[in-house]
């Protein structure tokens, strides 16, 4: 009887034993690992950049109603017609339903012109179609009443462009007809133009101005310093200001600092900017000057960009990233560090085996480090399995 039960006392020890072997063994991981993975890195600063432009404000005293020629951030030539002036309101109303008119008739002749239905992707159509009519919906929906009709027209053209690829324009020719015959009755009752807004300098025109035109000066550069940046206000324009032209040459970048940063940068210093701007993310800019503040406590950067769109003609100030230098490649933990023989490198599992690959740090944080990629033998590669976590690691170790 005492045999019996110290065999089953055995039995039950030994599938104890093996249940918790194999536990360990499913979940217990010798080694921790992760892939080598190209990424970019930079050692730039925060900054709140303030935009400094060649601005200049277009005015009006005419009496009458302004109807623009341009839309808002689209360039001007020098002496190009900003606006026109007209007697009364009515006339600028069909101006605007002209050229809503004139727009279905160009959008119907380029639907005519497309006459290649082979080469139609029937279903990259289809999914426009869709696309249009979902963000018409949801335009509908969030109570965006204004895009209502943008966005109604966008539908209809995509409607239309199906239709053509399909092969039916049987109707076209009569819409054409009927537009062509509304814009002859819109232009007949338009009346003649009392003046014009002109364009005194070439670029980039806004409607809208925010009273810092004149503060803010491309020619009094070393007048921004930090107390200045501390106590900037705008100034209220003119009622006849409508609008300012935005010149596409050099403009600036100021930003308050400490004046240990300061110290990092001097005048003609080449770097990026990254900025919130989707239009242009990244900015090449210069080192124009760096002012001082009166206590020599901190210090204002103005950097020099020549890089202009629509985008940026209209932003005045934003948060950015200063980057004085980048470091691009394999992306590992600092935890994968290992030195052997005095030399500095990861381990990487190479099939079932751990294997010592010399590394050349290019940059560093407390957390993980960059290093050169390559595509030879004997280097870290992009993809590796890098070990970060193990014990007695050793060239052709197994790991299970």
């Amino acid at each position: 009887m005492k045999k019996n039960t110290l065999i089953k006392f055995a039995i039950i020890f030994v599938a104890v034993a093996f249940l918790v072997n194999q536990a360990v063994a499913a979940f217990y991981k010798p080694v921790t690992t992760e892939s080598a993975v190209f990424y970019t890195a930079n050692n730039g600063f925060k900054i709140t950049g303030v935009i400094i432009r060649n601005e200049i404000l277009v005015t009006n005293d005419n009496d009458g109603v302004l109807h623009f020629m341009i839309s808002d951030g689209e360039r001007v030539a020098k002496n190009g017609t900003i606006a026109n002036i007209y007697g009364s309101e009515a006339a600028s109303i069909t101006l605007s339903q002209m050229q809503s008119v004139q727009n279905k008739i160009n959008d119907i002749n380029d639907i005519l012109s497309f006459n290649d239905l082979e080469a139609a992707n029937l279903e990259l159509i289809n999914n426009r179609v869709n696309d249009k009519l979902d963000a018409l919906v949801i335009s509908s929906a969030a109570g965006n009443y204004d895009t209502i009709q943008e966005k109604g027209e966008e539908l209809l053209f995509a409607l239309n462009r199906r239709q053509a690829a399909l092969g039916d324009t049987s109707t076209f020719a009569s819409q054409l007809e009927g537009l062509n015959n509304q814009l002859e009755i819109l232009k007949a009752g338009l009346t003649g133009v009392k003046g014009e807004v002109k364009a005194i300098e070439s670029g980039y025109f806004l409607s809208k101005t925010d009273g810092y035109e004149n503060v803010l000066s491309v020619n009094k550069l070393y007048d921004i310093t930090p107390e200045f940046l501390d106590t900037l206000k705008s100034e209220k324009n003119e009622q006849s200001v409508v609008g300012k032209i935005v010149s596409d040459y050099e403009w600036y970048i100021a930003a308050k600092v400490s004046i240990n940063d300061s110290h990092n940068y001097k005048a003609g210093d080449t770097l990026k900017i990254y900025t919130s701007v989707k239009s242009s993310p990244v900015l090449p800019v210069t080192v124009k000057q760096v002012n001082t503040s009166d206590d020599s406590e901190s210090a204002v950067i103005i950097f020099a960009c020549s890089e202009m769109n629509s985008e940026l003609a209209s932003m005045r100030s934003g948060p950015m990233t200063v980057v004085s230098r980048e470091y691009s490649g394999l992306k590992v933990s600092k935890k994968a560090l290992r030195v052997v023989d005095g030399v500095k490198g990861v381990y990487i599992v190479k099939g079932m085996q751990a294997k010592f690959v010399p590394v050349d740090i290019l940059y560093s944080t407390d957390n993980m480090m960059i290093c050169k990629k390559s595509d030879s033998d004997g280097a870290l590669r992009l993809y590796d399995q890098v070990i970060v976590k193990g014990r007695s690691l050793y060239d052709g170790k197994i790991i299970g």
